[in-house]
């Protein structure tokens, strides 16, 4: 993969680390510059006013409100002065119970971005919930990570049936479409609907079943549209090379990856870069 020609991508390097800060606190890097990082983060706006840019969507940031800002996601934030609130940073750690690492795989993909506004209530729930779980990192206690994630794993219940009010979703508890949609994350050079059925140990068929009921598109839809929205973070930045994109994303050749983009977006790589750089 590249490594000088990308957005920066900021890290948290240990998996258990939670992070709990002021919206304004000072970053180690510059948010209203584009960039992206290798963790989940959910943020509280208590006072509202600018926008957000998160995967190419400008979203305005509202008083009492909740933002959900996934891995590897295209995120600057354009905040006036007195706008304001917390935030959590955390990994989907393995300290998670199995429901809600499902929860967060399918969220991975999902469009969703705004979990709440307008809701002073929801907001002030919210943020005790991060006061708890400050203090009790604070105190380091013999258990302090069990309750750590305990309270994080309540706190995203509750914002996950926030999202399935709003949006009248469902969860799914389809162990084949989780490890399907977790597949996919991790192997955006697999292209075929096959490759996915034999690593899942199920029948095409059967494959095409959970993922259309679900999700509303056919497996090789769901493949390409993961693959054509890491392709479009790429192009955010300037001096990205469509070749060695292509190359990355395992294309025989760069005019089939310009076909693939085209008959995906109905515009060349170059002019779709020149799209998302204007936004």
């Amino acid at each position: 993969m590249k490594s000088n020609n990308q957005i920066p991508l900021h890290n948290i390097k240990d998996e258990f680390t939670i992070n709990i800060e002021p919206i304004s606190h000072k970053n180690n890097y510059d948010p209203s510059v584009v960039h992206r990082h290798n963790y989940y983060e959910v943020m509280f706006f208590v006072k509202g006013g600018g926008y957000q840019l998160i995967d190419f969507e400008n979203v305005p940031i509202v008083d009492n409100s909740c933002y959900l800002i996934k891995p590897r996601q295209v995120h600057l934030v354009k905040r006036e002065e007195e706008a304001d609130g917390f935030l959590i940073q955390f990994f989907n750690t393995s300290f998670f119970n199995e429901d809600v690492s499902s929860l967060l795989t399918l969220q991975y993909h999902s469009d969703i971005k705004v979990i709440f506004e307008n809701n002073k209530l929801l907001t002030e729930k919210s943020i005790s919930y991060l006061n708890l779980i400050s203090n009790i990192i604070k105190a380091g206690s013999d258990f302090y990570k069990q309750k750590s994630i305990h309270l994080l794993s309540t706190l995203l219940y509750e914002l996950e049936e926030c999202v399935i009010k709003k949006d009248s979703l469902s969860i799914s508890n389809d162990r084949s479409l989780i490890r399907f949609t977790e597949l996919v994350n991790q192997n955006l050079n697999t292209k075929t609907v096959n490759e996915y059925a034999e690593k899942l140990n199920i029948t095409s068929k059967k494959l095409t079943d959970v993922v259309k009921s679900n999700y509303g598109v056919t497996p090789l839809k769901f493949i390409h549209n993961a693959v054509l929205l890491e392709i479009k973070r790429d192009l955010m930045f300037k001096d990205t090379n469509l070749k060695e994109i292509s190359f990355n994303y395992n294309f025989d050749s760069p005019s089939n990856f310009s076909l693939f983009v085209k008959k995906n977006t109905g515009l060349s790589p170059s002019d779709l870069q020149k799209e998302l750089l204007n936004q």
